[in-house]
């Protein structure tokens, strides 16, 4: 887990699991949050590049995440860090009002 600290206050976090049984060990799978007030300064792209060196170190040959139908400004971050869309959960997410969204599943290939 990686966090990004601004004036001493926690501006965003990330982190990256690896798998360690056989046949899946190849994956990764990451996660990120920044803090809407720091949205813009590059904290996502800094801590997706750092994810990804660490990723190579470990030799894994593709890292994967997800993220809700909607955010439209996570997946132009992800898009601009190589990652391709390639497949959906339908009612991954239900809501305390009832309502569902769908997650959306996607892959960056790492590069040999």
């Amino acid at each position: 887990m990686i966090v990004c600290e601004i004036d001493g206050e926690i501006a965003g976090n990330c982190q990256i699991v690896f798998n360690n049984k056989i046949k899946t060990r190849h994956r990764a799978e990451v996660m990120v949050g920044i803090l809407q007030k720091y949205w813009g300064l590059g904290i996502g792209t800094a801590m997706f590049e750092e994810m990804i060196r660490i990723a190579e170190r470990r030799q894994v040959s593709q890292i994967e995440l997800g993220y809700i139908e909607g955010n439209e400004r996570g997946r132009r971050l992800y898009e601009k860090m190589d990652f391709v869309q390639y497949g959906e959960r339908p009612d991954a997410i239900r809501f305390r009002d009832g309502t569902m969204q769908k997650e959306i599943l996607m892959i960056r290939k790492m590069h040999s």
